[in-house]
């Protein structure tokens, strides 16, 4: 039982050892992956770093990481720049070619691409050191090189930890050298020490611990000793299964979350604050094949868009690349707004892009292949409808337009040879006169009730032609140079019996001004407006201004009219939309201010209204000069209750 104890105490003892050692090589592997981290990031960067650069960088890298003794750049095999450069100065110049073993490291370095670890070894400048290499692709051969103070990571990793408790000591052996200690007393390797195995690239390097007094034997006070080390075992192993439990679960979440990732049906891609590669999903992969060789841990997002737009994946960039370039650059660093782009394949992606809050970029890309198929088939559609309205307009106006005229000839029955005979045959009597009078003011009467309905409708029927042209894209403008107040003026005259009969007062202020564009068109967006002013303005006035300056024309109609109800002014200008549609008398295809808004923009204009309801409604049709002058246009409108704003700016 004595002996069981003992032994027990001792195996606890070694295990507790063992931990620490495991948790220093832990520690190790750790550091060792994070400078190789650092040394797979500045030889990325190296490739575009001037001298200056170089120091500024290495000199950082240095502050921050004190294990690290130099950090050297090598072109074409020979060094070019090392940091710091006074203790090293004689490094510069160096060319591993005349050193074989390290030019195998370099060669290897430049075929894998990979970090290629050697050592420890003896530095040409003197001491102890762990030497990581990395390289880019290209011409020039450039390797990147990090020297890092062997003993000083091992402290680091805590092999000096507690020694009051632990005696460590290292060792490394390879084919040439055999086995030598390179790190604490050798006399630890011939105490039972535990011991704990790490590759440094071709070198196995050893890791030992003992107690630091030697493996206790004691075994007095055996009471004491066995309680205290039931305690301790309890202790270590609560410690280690709950360390364990804490890598297990950590693990696991890593996991879960990668597959989480790779099970997006959308590409995913994380870069970080330096605007590199962190990682993505298989999906990004798919979306750009041809340049999966670049899509890897730690490549900027410039030089795999630049690499996709070389590969001819982008349509769009063809022929101007570096100015597409620059914009997808621009979207990129401002991600604050969604963008489709085009694939070779003929495939579309949306891009949505966001950044965390550390300056990490987020990036989402979606397959909307579909929808723009499905976006293509609906403007298919409507160019149908489009088609199918126009025929069908044709069709009806031109045997309306017939009937109409016959209508005429009936409000003028009077000249027809065959009324005239027969009222010469009733002269002598003049109840037949007096019936036959009656019967023709029947037929008149009809008649204009007939010709003003089907004028109604052959209104109705021009205004929806109207609207298939210019939705279709087949409207055409006429452009001459138009007298605008000639024009207006006109329009007065035409309209002012119209505005007299509902007692209204028409008028127009405009001195002689010209403009360029289609006088059809513009007389029908001034009879547009003229006949809703007149229509829903019961008393009052109507006012149709004129203000010109040097680079523009602004046409003002106002009136006293009911006005605009505030949850209309927004879709005032839409199709189908009619304000007071309900009241009597005021029917219509809702077409006319939808038709009013699309001829202004055809003559590159804007159209805006503004309203207080109850009190009446200031339309503004704004015409910019062809070839403006210097200085700017100033035009104050005064404030309503409510503004609609058509076009990019407000009048």
């Amino acid at each position: 039982m004595d002996q069981a104890i003992v032994g027990q105490k001792l195996e606890a003892e070694r295990a507790a050892v063992q931990r620490s050692l495991n948790l220093t090589k832990f520690r190790l592997e750790r550091l060792i992956e994070s400078y190789s981290h650092i040394s797979r990031s500045l030889a990325a960067a190296q490739l575009f770093e001037t001298e200056a650069e170089f120091q500024t960088l290495a000199h950082m890298l240095r502050d921050n990481n004190p294990s690290i003794v130099n950090i050297a750049r090598s072109q074409d095999f020979i060094i070019t720049d090392v940091h710091p450069v006074e203790p090293n100065r004689d490094l510069l110049g160096y060319d591993y070619r005349a050193n074989p073993k390290q030019m195998a490291s370099v060669q290897r370095a430049l075929d894998s691409q990979e970090t290629i670890i050697v050592g420890p070894m003896t530095l040409l400048q003197g001491g102890l050191g762990l030497l990581l290499r990395n390289a880019q692709p290209g011409p020039d051969n450039i390797v990147g090189n990090i020297v890092l103070d062997f003993n000083r990571i091992l402290t680091e990793a805590g092999m000096e930890a507690e020694p009051l408790v632990f005696a460590s000591s290292a060792r490394i052996g390879d084919a040439d050298t055999g086995t030598r200690v390179v790190f604490g007393a050798e006399a630890v390797w011939s105490d039972a020490p535990v011991l704990a195995n790490f590759e440094l690239g071709d070198v196995r390097l050893e890791l030992a611990k003992t107690p630091a007094g030697g493996w206790n034997t004691d075994t007095a006070h055996r009471p004491v000793l066995i309680l205290t080390t039931a305690i301790l075992v309890f202790i270590a192993l609560f410690g280690v299964n709950y360390a364990r439990r804490l890598i297990v679960e950590r693990a696991e979440a890593r996991r879960q979350l990668i597959e989480a990732i790779e099970s997006i049906h959308d590409g995913f891609v994380i870069f970080d604050q330096q605007d590199q590669l962190v990682l993505c999903n298989q999906k990004y992969r798919d979306f750009f094949k041809a340049s999966n060789n670049l899509i890897v841990p730690g490549m900027s997002f410039e030089a795999i868009l630049r690499d996709e737009v070389k590969q001819g994946q982008y349509p769009e960039a063809k022929g101007r690349e570096e100015d597409w370039i620059a914009k997808r650059l621009e979207l990129h660093a401002n991600p604050n707004a969604q963008s489709e782009i085009e694939l070779a394949d003929g495939s579309w992606l949306k891009v949505s892009e966001s950044q965390t809050s550390n300056g990490s970029t987020v990036g989402i890309r979606t397959d909307i292949t579909e929808l723009k198929k499905a976006l293509q088939t609906a403007e298919e559609a409507v160019g149908a409808k489009t088609e199918f309205i126009n025929n069908m307009n044709h069709e009806l106006r031109a045997p309306l337009s017939v009937i109409l005229g016959y209508i005429a000839f009936l409000r003028k029955v009077e000249l027809y040879p065959q009324y005239k005979a027969l009222r010469n045959k009733l002269e002598t009597d003049s109840m037949l006169v007096h019936l036959l009078d009656e019967f023709t003011g029947v037929v008149v009467n009809q008649a204009t009730k007939s010709e003003a309905s089907g004028k109604h409708l052959l209104g109705l029927i021009n205004s929806v032609l109207d609207w298939a042209k210019l939705s279709s894209g087949n409207a055409e403008l006429n452009i001459e140079t138009v007298k605008l107040d000639i024009l207006l003026n006109e329009l007065r005259d035409e309209f002012g019996p119209a505005a007299t009969e509902k007692g209204l007062r028409l008028e127009v202020l405009a001195e002689p001004v010209r403009i360029e564009g289609d006088p059809l068109r513009l007389r029908q967006i001034f009879v547009n407006l003229l006949n809703n002013a007149i229509k829903f303005t019961d008393s009052g006035f109507i006012t149709i201004s004129v203000v010109k300056n040097a680079t523009s024309t602004l046409v003002t109609v106002e009136d006293s009219g009911h006005g605009i109800p505030d949850d209309q002014l927004n879709v005032i200008f839409d199709r189908f939309t009619q304000v007071g549609a309900n009241q009597k008398g005021q029917a219509g295809t809702g077409l006319g201010l939808a038709i009013t808004k699309n001829l202004v923009q055809l003559h590159g204009g804007q159209i805006s209204v503004s309203s207080t309801y109850g009190k009446g409604s200031k339309f503004q049709v704004m015409f910019t000069c062809d070839a403006p002058s210097s200085g700017d246009m100033r035009i104050e409108v005064p404030e309503k209750t409510n503004t609609a704003e058509i076009g990019s700016q407000t009048v």
